[in-house]
């Protein structure tokens, strides 16, 4: 893929989707940030663009085929968190959580999918969460959309692969973004909840380990390396060596211990 492809980035207005629009404008690509939130971009054309609508997708996406001719790469980064107790969170809260996460992610490349299948060629690159390989207590529903993404690359891959097209997924770790401040927490969660002192251990330490998480300049790295590859892997992650020894630990111990090990280095 040349170095001035055009790719279209979701979730622009903040956080990782933010730093991969800067990121990839600064060396020489072509941009198209969309979010909900309207931003300033110099280096980059931004698109109003509500995934968890139809239309909305479709004409963002039609608007960067009509002003480019083509769409090289797709990079979803829109997404939220919803914190809470399993049993504090109300079906209606879950849905509206997996309409941005996971619907939202499959709206946008539904929409971009024709164009690529028809050109031949196009990179998908969806942006997970390594909670979407450990699943991560009081983020119940936050892991359970980010491991559909996971599976749903596995899935994908085979079915696009003879029209040149192909998905990844990348897992980062813990990034200075405003995840935890806008995050949704459960209605539920409220004092006479069995679940509300633990709970709010666990927003006050994955508050804490956001606060002090570097910026998230190396997922932005991570995407322009990975446009710059002849071929995509299923999924990489990128995140400090703590977190990238928990993959590597929940990879080779047994289930029994590495939940041991995870419940004891988070202190719930």
């Amino acid at each position: 893929m040349p170095v001035a492809s055009v790719v279209l980035v979701t979730g622009c207005s903040s956080g990782i989707g933010r730093a991969i629009c800067d990121h990839l404008a600064a060396n020489g690509r072509r941009v198209f940030g969309g979010s909900r939130s309207a931003c300033a971009a110099s280096a980059w054309t931004y698109l109003p663009i509500d995934v968890t609508q139809e239309e909305s997708v479709a004409q963002a996406v039609a608007a960067v085929f009509a002003r480019e001719g083509r769409i090289d790469a797709l990079v979803t980064a829109a997404g939220s968190s919803l914190m809470g107790a399993f049993e504090d969170t109300t079906i209606d809260e879950a849905k509206q959580h997996f309409d941005v996460n996971f619907f939202g992610t499959i709206r946008v490349i539904r929409a971009a999918l024709p164009i690529m299948r028809e050109q031949r060629a196009g990179k998908i690159i969806l942006i997970g969460s390594i909670g979407g390989v450990i699943g991560l207590q009081y983020l119940s529903y936050y892991s359970a959309g980010k491991f559909a993404l996971n599976g749903l690359v596995e899935a994908l891959r085979p079915e696009i692969a003879k029209f040149g097209v192909q998905v990844a997924v990348i897992n980062p770790g813990d990034f200075a973004t405003n995840i935890s401040t806008n995050e949704l927490h459960a209605a539920n969660s409220r004092p006479h909840s069995p679940y509300f002192v633990a709970h709010q251990r666990a927003r006050d330490l994955y508050g804490a380990r956001i606060r002090g998480a570097p910026p998230p300049l190396a997922v932005a790295r991570l995407v322009d390396r990975l446009l710059n590859r002849r071929t995509l892997p299923v999924r990489l992650a990128v995140g400090s060596p703590v977190e990238r020894l928990g993959l590597t630990a929940k990879r080779l111990l047994s289930p029994r211990v590495f939940e041991y090990l995870l419940q004891k280095s988070q202190g719930l």
